[in-house]
């Protein structure tokens, strides 16, 4: 018991309460009339903000001066003995009180008191609640998946989610002793409400039908206990234990109890019948086997199919274990793996599935089988497995990666999924896009493929597809000269499916793909690792896309060392994966990489079979103007002008198609005049500008910068770099003057223009006339007088230094 002090209160003193409508209401009546008399009782667990509420009264009662009469103010009321209610009951009855009593709502301690006012009932703060003290922290609207986090881990008990909020707001670790006070409570508690919390804790319904086999206590026991549990405030609304709290007194258990609980736990679950996700975890860390729990764990599985294979997987591994029947299971064991990533394993158990007798089940299995094969290049084997059972539009992607484009149209025009399903709409409408690719409209083919890639996240998962409609989405966005479409889908696919992470790496690296052809290295380099870890992918496909990128940054930074560092994976990679009507960019990719490093033969083969593969498919314009314009570059690094010349009458006899395949043809008439000596500036400008504009950033600034160097006019030389310069890395309304720094000499000012141009030391050297070993050192010199760390920050600090405008006619 206590009277009210002058001590003024903290501003994040209200923490405790703060919420709790009641409660400020009380607080704001108080600082209106600090001196009117009142009664009134606090209701609330431990850790419901009682004595944050009282200080909070205090401060208002004590900030008013002397008021005469007497302010008390009473926490824990329950434990009081009866001769302080006594007293209470005395001082409420003498007239002129101010007096407040906070208690537990349990046992019912609080006696009767002339109360002027309904109690004050103080409980958990809902999500809403919780997401306002969240935002007060940020300053800001915060992000959904935060406030959720706060929410999963405090369950709205107002002492924890002040600092599990900071710790989350500021990127930390929950410190382990912001949860004491819970496991306080905890540890005060009798023995039977700390066994009704941990067997809350291991999953168990708060309910005494539940608790009663669980505890081995009669019924009239577990349901005293359960009642003075939920006066701890370690309960959610819901009846779970909220979650920092359940973690921590988890930990308090020797594992040798805690093992026999979470089997009784697991027992009393599968009696009840509950949810098989909820009774599954149970039965798979207490190791109970029997027909029961192999069918939970089943059907566990086959509720977490669709949206979390690899748990699904573990949990159809669990019900073999428990004694479920290999072959009834082996099919979505296999779709399971598949789904995962792990193509090695669903093979495998698709192929034990296909001896089997279950006809449904082989069927399942023959789609698991096509769907890794196609991820491992073997698009005929896939296209056949697709279609083993009956025609599958699942089939035309395989079908159309190797050349057949006849069945493929067969198959659009004949497949029908027995339902309406949103999962047979996805593979209907991917499809008709690739088809449309191919024979249609590119426009039309972007269309059909975004419409299905809108359809996975309702589905879940796009199912068992050769490629996800994202992935191809972004190929043909890629190909039609859209960066920025490509870039927003597989942004989307990244962050907002919530797919496994077989998928992810294919997202991850197509659009790190995306930012090698932008001339975005820095990012490109930032994705592949975050797809792969810089390490080796397991799946051909993705290899190959991450070797391609790893070989794409390496050549277009212009070091010979990173290129010959790339090469070794590079070319394990064409060797490992055929080539498909999907993967003709980054095989050419890698043939102009081999053709500069002097290892064409690597490549020869897998471009012939290309521009095979496209002549079956009548040389789609959108798929094979790009591979005609690697393969033009592949033959200039190779010195084989006639090759070049071949590749380049291709790639003009497209121009006629559309904006990307006439992009590609101005840019190589204006690539081979440039070699022969020629440089219409004009001419070079607004084909280096087409390329940027169909979503080849990098390539229209080496047009650019390779055409200034060959040209003997200092005039021309200067509008080329400054034009390759804004292809790379525009600069909007650069300012009239130079920048401020450490002046440069002539020569290295010539230098510094060819550095930001993209040139390597040897072409430099090839343009100024000295050596390689001379540029070397000009560089060094330039990087320690603007005091650059590195390359990157170098061409930076020159691309300020050299903004001012140039000439732009000659």
């Amino acid at each position: 018991m206590a009277t009210a002090g002058t001590t003024s209160l903290p501003d994040h003193a209200r923490d405790g309460y703060a919420g709790c409508s009641a409660a400020e209401r009380l607080c704001a009546e108080v600082a209106a009339d600090p001196r009117a008399d009142r009664v009134v009782a606090v209701s609330g667990p431990g850790g419901f903000g009682k004595t944050a509420l009282l200080s909070a009264l205090s401060a208002l009662f004590g900030g008013a001066g002397p008021t005469g009469g007497r302010v008390v103010l009473v926490d824990d009321a329950h434990e009081l003995p009866e001769h302080e209610w006594e007293r209470l009951v005395r001082l409420a009855d003498d007239g002129g009180a101010r007096l407040v009593v906070a208690h537990r709502p349990w046992p019912g301690t609080a006696r009767s008191l002339p109360w002027t006012q309904p109690p004050i009932r103080l409980a958990p703060l809902d999500r809403a609640a919780v997401a306002r003290r969240v935002a007060a922290l940020l300053d800001a609207e915060p992000p959904a998946d935060l406030v959720d986090r706060v929410w999963a881990q405090t369950g709205g008990m107002p002492a924890l989610v002040g600092p599990v909020a900071r710790a989350v707001v500021a990127g930390l670790p929950v410190p382990p002793h912001t949860a004491d006070r819970a496991v306080h409570e905890f540890d005060r508690a009798s023995l039977a409400v700390r066994e009704v919390l941990l067997a809350a804790a291991l999953g168990c319904p708060v309910e005494v039908d539940a608790l009663a086999p669980v505890l081995r206590r009669d019924c009239a026991e577990v349901e005293s206990a359960t009642e003075e549990t939920w006066s701890t405030g370690l309960l959610t609304a819901a009846g779970t234990v909220v979650g920092l709290v359940g973690e921590a007194i988890l930990r308090q258990v020797p594992e040798v109890r805690l093992r026999d609980l979470r089997s009784r736990v697991a027992r009393a679950l599968l009696d009840r019948g509950g949810s098989p996700v909820a009774t599954a975890p149970l039965l798979v860390d207490s190791g109970i086997r029997g027909a029961r729990a192999a069918d939970v764990l089943e059907a566990a599985a086959d509720e977490l199919l669709p949206h979390d294979p690899r748990g699904a997987g573990e949990y159809y591994a669990a019900a073999v274990s428990a004694g479920a029947p290999p072959a009834r299971l082996g099919a979505r064991r296999a779709e399971a793996a598949a789904l995962s990533g792990d193509l090695d394993s669903a093979l495998r158990l698709a192929e034990e599935a296909l001896s089997g007798p279950d006809g449904t089940a082989r069927a399942r299995a023959a789609t698991v089988a096509a769907t890794a094969l196609a991820h491992k290049g073997m698009l005929a084997e896939s296209a056949s497995l697709y279609q083993w059972a009956h025609p599958s539009a699942s089939a035309v992607p395989p079908l159309l990666g190797v050349g057949r484009l006849e069945e493929a149209a067969r198959v659009v025009a004949e497949a029908e999924d027995p339902l309406p399903t949103i999962t047979g709409t996805i593979r209907s409408l991917t499809a008709q896009g690739v088809l449309e690719s191919v024979v249609g409209s590119p426009v039309a083919a972007l269309s059909h493929l975004l419409r299905a890639e809108g359809l996975v996240e309702p589905a879940g998962h796009g199912g068992l597809l050769p490629d996800t409609p994202a992935a191809l989405a972004a190929l043909v966005a890629v190909h039609l000269g859209e960066p920025d479409v490509a870039t927003t889908v597989l942004d989307r696919a990244t962050t907002g499916h919530g797919q496994d992470c077989a998928e992810l790496v294919r997202h991850r690296l197509l659009r790190a793909w995306v930012a090698v052809l932008a001339g975005e290295l820095t990012r490109a380099s930032e994705v592949l690792r975050e797809a792969t870890g810089g390490r080796r992918v397991a799946d051909p496909r993705d290899e190959l896309f991450a070797a391609a990128v790893g070989i794409g940054i390496a050549r277009r930074r212009g070091e010979h060392a990173d290129l010959e560092n790339a090469w070794p994976r590079a070319r394990d990679a064409v060797m490992r994966y055929p080539v498909d009507l999907y993967a003709l960019q980054p095989v050419g990719e890698i043939a102009v990489a081999a053709a500069r490093l002097g290892k064409g033969e690597w490549l020869a083969p897998h471009m012939a079979e290309a521009e095979s593969l496209l002549e079956r498919l009548g040389s789609p314009p959108l798929w094979a103007a790009p591979l005609h314009w690697y393969a033009v570059h592949a033959a200039i690094a190779a010195d084989c002008p006639a090759k070049a010349l071949h590749h380049a009458s291709v790639v003009g006899g497209m121009a006629h198609t559309g904006p990307p395949a006439a992009a590609l043809a101005e840019a190589v008439r204006c690539w081979l005049h440039v070699l022969g000596g020629t440089v219409d500036v004009r001419a070079v400008r607004h084909a280096s500008t087409a390329l940027r504009d169909n979503g080849l950033a990098w390539d229209a600034a080496r047009l650019a910068g390779q055409a200034a160097i060959r040209t003997p006019d200092r005039r021309s030389m200067t509008a080329l770099l400054t034009c390759a310069r804004s292809l790379r890395d525009p600069i909007p309304d650069a300012p009239a003057d130079p920048r401020p720094g450490p002046p440069l000499s002539d020569r290295e000012l010539e230098v510094a223009e060819l550095v930001v141009a993209g040139l390597t030391h040897k072409q430099i050297g090839e343009r100024l006339f000295i050596s390689a070993k001379t540029v070397e050192h000009h560089v060094a010199r330039i990087r320690r007088r603007l005091g650059a760390g590195n390359r990157a920050d170098l061409v930076a600090q020159l691309r300020t230094r050299l903004a001012p405008a140039q000439p732009h006619d000659t």
